[in-house]
């Protein structure tokens, strides 16, 4: 398996309900040169950058509905396990990065810094590529359960991304009654 069908079908596919987010994030990232998936060696870093998303959209869920969000450095190792590549090609490639905070002493340490340096740098590239208010919009859209006010399941992208341009009333008044989130999101989505 290569290495996009790999994050589509291992990390964005694995919660149903936030593949079209994923995909709409990636391909836009994809488009911008910011992930670059048919390198050789360019696994660890795309792995790390799939996984910081998940991270990102795990402390969204976290704000809006108090839920612990499970991402952690430990995704980031058991998927390049999936994809046979060690643990020593992990840390090779956060003490090549002299952003990472490396720990000569604990390799857990040194992969959740990188994941930590990693969603930064995917944070501040969500917001270079998209507003604040489209962010809350597409995030709310791909984790919110709408039974109250609807049941809609998308089946792609496009639909996903019709779905949001058709609520923005909706959507605004959500941004107004969790004012919280929506100032963590004018804030770079770091804690």
């Amino acid at each position: 398996m290569d290495l996009k069908s790999y994050i589509e079908e291992s990390i964005f596919e694995e919660k149903e309900k936030s593949a079209p987010l994923y995909h709409l994030i990636w391909d836009n990232f994809d488009e911008d040169g910011f992930v670059v998936t048919d390198e050789p060696d360019n696994e660890v870093d795309c792995i790390f950058k799939a996984v910081a998303i998940q991270n990102l959209i795990g402390e969204f869920i976290y704000r809006l509905y108090d839920e612990v969000n499970e991402t952690d450095f430990d995704d980031v190792r058991e998927h390049l396990q999936n994809l046979g590549i060690g643990e020593e090609k992990i840390i090779d490639y956060c003490y090549e990065n002299p952003e990472i905070d490396a720990d000569d002493e604990d390799d857990d340490i040194t992969i959740k810094n990188a994941l930590d340096y990693t969603t930064e740098i995917v944070a501040d590239k969500l917001l270079e590529l998209f507003s604040t208010d489209d962010l809350f919009d597409y995030f709310f859209c791909a984790t919110y359960d709408f039974e109250q006010d609807f049941t809609f399941a998308f089946e792609d992208t496009d639909e996903f991304e019709a779905f949001v341009d058709s609520n923005t009333e909706r959507l605004d008044a959500y941004k107004e009654e969790y004012p919280a989130v929506m100032t963590w999101i004018e804030q770079g989505m770091i804690v």
